[in-house]
């Protein structure tokens, strides 16, 4: 073989193979995921979760208790409208409902998902489902209608709210858990492969599933 030869098949050799554009956009993008959740009392477990979506899974990750919900100038005053701009903004919504009530912003959050029929997914502690089942007759008639019931608020749980929060989100896949090691396993499950996610929100926006 000839030097210009061999010169010929190393050039042709370090050539690479074209990557369709729309193949290397879609492996750049990022989506965006909102955790929303009552805070107190739950500061560790909400700090593994962002930490597995982020660094694990490579998620932008929203959430109150890190400060990273964007708050526009004109929301300065009005932390409820900045919560729920965070919800609108957010790719995939991820709600988790403590054995807590706290503001009722959660709530709101929780609600302005549905309206907006954002994919969302929710899990629960496992007492909020049985205070539903305890409580049910006491919240609801038999047709379903909230009756005026509350508690007195409590270390333990400050308002039966949250088995409201729990009845608004029924429709949707909730899930029980006990420990962390319950919602990890949900949170690999569900978000732990981006790109899957990422393909089929392109699929539902053509409409095809």
């Amino acid at each position: 073989m000839t030097k210009k030869a061999s010169k010929t098949v190393k050039k042709k050799s370090t050539v690479k193979k074209a990557v369709p554009k729309k193949v290397a956009e879609s492996k750049k993008k990022q989506l965006t995921i909102m955790v929303s959740s009552t805070v107190y009392g739950a500061e560790s477990d909400l700090d593994q979760i962002a930490a597995i979506l982020r660094q694990q899974y490579g998620y932008k990750v929203i959430m109150s208790k890190e400060g990273s919900v964007y708050v526009a100038a004109k929301h300065i005053s009005n932390t409820k409208a900045a919560c729920l701009k965070a919800v609108y903004d957010c790719d995939l919504f991820f709600g988790i409902i403590f054995p807590r009530y706290g503001s009722g912003i959660t709530h709101d959050e929780f609600l302005e998902a549905k309206r907006l029929d954002k994919p969302r997914w929710f899990i629960a502690h496992e007492k909020i489902e049985f205070l539903r089942k305890l409580l049910q007759p006491k919240m609801y008639t038999k047709a379903g209608k909230r009756k005026k019931f509350e508690i007195p608020k409590t270390s333990v749980l400050d308002s039966v709210k949250v088995v409201d929060m729990y009845n608004d989100v029924k429709q949707n896949w909730v899930q029980s858990f006990s420990n962390m090691d319950e919602v990890r396993l949900f949170v690999e499950t569900q978000f732990g492969d981006m790109q899957k996610r990422i393909e089929e929100l392109e699929e539902l926006k053509k409409g095809k599933i």
